[in-house]
């Protein structure tokens, strides 16, 4: 594995993503700062618009950084350079997710400081919105995986849909259980058993996707 030809190809995606990757932390800490406004109106446009956020930042990295150096031949003229195919799984891989967790860890960043400092706030909720950003997260490598093995926008979109479809059916079913429900309103922070062997499947999701990912791509004979 070569370091140096990863970092450069790492660095050469940030540098090109940067302007959208501002607009995405920005519009997603604006997004949590209205989230935390002690009015309820309020805060569930600003969760609606952390979800449209997280959404619109994977499906629009994924395309810029991933699918589009297939569509134009990018990849081809990259792959001709003295790099390897590790070296190149690695980097696009990387910062497709790191360029996502910067507005992803942002705005949950900010919402964890702002339920301990804003007084209306309910520190009790903390839980709740971990198990959804993770859900989130989650939801964005399994759009990662499809965009690497299919290579197609179109799939990738399907699965970003099927990824909102199942983001309100399981913000319905939290609701729906009593020990994760009454955290909304807690005053006080806790995690109860179910939260944390939910966190704990996401974890593991979110983790063999990503090695399904770059398996796939090391087994590859070629990118071109």
């Amino acid at each position: 594995m070569n370091a140096q030809a990863i970092r450069i190809l790492f660095l050469k995606d940030l540098f090109l993503s940067r302007w959208p990757l501002f607009g995405y932390l920005v519009g997603g800490l604006a997004s949590a700062a209205v989230a935390c406004l002690p009015n309820e109106a309020a805060g569930f446009i600003g969760f609606i618009m952390m979800v449209t956020v997280t959404i619109a930042a994977g499906i629009h990295l994924i395309g810029v950084l991933l699918l589009a150096e297939s569509a134009d031949m990018t990849r081809t003229f990259v792959m001709s350079l003295p790099i390897s195919l590790l070296d190149y799984s690695v980097a696009k891989i990387a910062v497709v997710l790191v360029t996502f967790l910067i507005p992803w860890a942002g705005m949950l960043a900010s919402l964890m400081v702002m339920v301990f400092v804003i007084p209306e706030a309910k520190p009790g909720v903390l839980p709740f919105l971990v198990m959804v950003f993770l859900f989130m997260l989650a939801g964005f490598c399994l759009q990662l995986i499809t965009a690497v093995i299919t290579e197609s926008v179109g799939w990738t979109i399907v699965v970003v849909v099927l990824g909102n479809v199942l983001l309100n059916v399981f913000l319905k079913e939290l609701r729906e259980q009593p020990s994760i429900s009454s955290l909304i309103e807690s005053e006080t922070l806790r995690w109860p058993p179910l939260a944390l062997q939910i966190i704990s499947v996401e974890f593991a999701a979110i983790c063999v996707a990503l090695g399904v990912a770059v398996l796939f791509q090391l087994r590859r004979k070629d990118l071109a």
